[in-house]
């Protein structure tokens, strides 16, 4: 089976993240995996695939305008690409792009949409959205999926869209528990003081994660805590929450990290890991938190609120640095309910959210399809011949 994947900009993000970590179980499976690259810049997260052997490809599409030069220069080498390489299924992960489900259909390949977060629309232009996705879903068999329960749920309530709800997945072979002798290990590697109570996030730098709340969070506790709060990710706000951390006198306790290959390296070597999000699709960075059993604070808000289940297994608070505050002291003055809530992580995604799993999951889900529109193509050629 040859799938290829619709992205944006291929970046160092959860959908590109997850397809990387699963390129070769899905090879494994029979799968050969294609990304194609549709924004002006091709991301920079290219060279992973590759690693990966994830066949990339870059054709940006400029244009929302299906008839407009640009989009038919675009879509013509939409079709002559599926139809030169044998793809059997196209994996849209792009928002804009749906007449791509028009050139599957006309070829006979199977098309799926993934929605990957929670989507609003103003007013006028939701009847719009509405009826973009029941004709590609109706008229052109497009299947879409959703990447969790708050998603699965907001594309059927305000879309009145049905989708196949598949969960995100980390990758249990790269993520998991530790030992206290490998933690010493690491905050010795990591130049991590042994007697520093280390809180870590995991994510770009962008409005939406909100790790200013984070920021203002441990300047409440200067002086009181000994605290390091490891900041892993770069983005568009991270000059901005550098100068905010001078501005609030914090710049000792926090140490900007940038992108790191070893993420777990610096999870293993953290006491908490928080989450301060404005909203999520699913938020993968904490799945492989409590992957590792390291105890979460999470902001209580959409696709967050999916991952804790009574607080058993960390901690959903209101978002405000205070309520934060608070939960790290909570946390620093209790190793037991660490262990405790940390423990209870694992065990969670392991459930839900293993790889293995729900990779299967998305393969059954792939050939679905491919039988029913292997039957039409055969019902179409059948009725040529009469």
């Amino acid at each position: 089976m040859r799938v290829l994947h619709l992205f944006n900009e291929i970046n160092f993000s959860g959908a590109e993240l997850m397809y990387r970590d699963a390129a070769d179980y899905f090879r494994e499976k029979g799968v050969e995996m294609y990304a194609m690259g549709t924004a002006k810049n091709f991301g920079n997260f290219v060279d992973n695939f590759r690693e990966k052997g994830i066949n990339t490809v870059h054709k940006p599409y400029r244009s929302r305008f299906v008839l407009s030069r640009a989009g038919l220069s675009f879509y013509w080498f939409l079709y002559k690409f599926l139809k030169q390489k044998k793809i059997d299924v196209l994996h849209i992960h792009r928002d804009d792009i749906y007449f791509a489900t028009v050139i599957a259909y006309i070829l006979g390949i199977r098309s799926i949409k993934t929605q990957h977060s929670i989507f609003y629309n103003r007013k006028r232009t939701l009847p719009i959205s509405i009826a973009r996705r029941k004709i590609v879903r109706i008229f052109f068999k497009t299947d879409f999926h959703s990447i969790g329960e708050s998603v699965h749920s907001h594309e059927l309530k305000y879309y009145k869209n049905p989708s196949a709800k598949i969960n995100n997945w980390y990758n249990p072979k790269r993520f998991y528990g530790f030992t206290d002798a490998e933690r010493s290990e690491l905050k010795r590697k990591l130049n991590i003081p042994n007697d520093a109570f280390v809180i870590i996030s995991v994510g770009g730098c962008a409005a939406i994660k909100n790790h200013h709340d984070v920021l203002k969070a441990i300047a409440r506790l200067k002086g009181k805590l000994d605290i390091l709060y490891l900041h892993l990710g770069k983005g568009k706000t991270e000059c901005e929450e550098k100068q905010l951390a001078k501005d609030l006198g914090i710049n000792e306790m926090v140490r900007f990290e940038g992108n790191k290959d070893n993420v777990r390296d610096y999870l293993i070597a953290s006491d908490v890991f928080v989450m301060t999000s404005k909203f999520e699709g699913l938020g993968n960075s904490c799945l492989e938190a409590m992957a590792c059993a390291l105890p979460v604070i999470l902001y209580d808000v959409v696709g967050l609120r999916d991952l804790i289940s009574n607080d058993d297994n960390g901690f959903l608070i209101e978002p405000n640095p205070k309520e934060l505050a608070d939960k790290i002291v909570l946390y620093s003055g209790n190793p037991g309910l660490r262990s405790e809530k940390g423990a209870n992580a694992s065990v969670f995604v392991n459930k839900n959210h293993s790889m293995f799993t729900n990779v299967d999951l998305m393969l059954a889900f792939y050939k679905k399809g491919l039988d029913r529109n292997h039957e039409t193509v055969k019902s179409k050629e059948k009725l040529a011949n009469d």
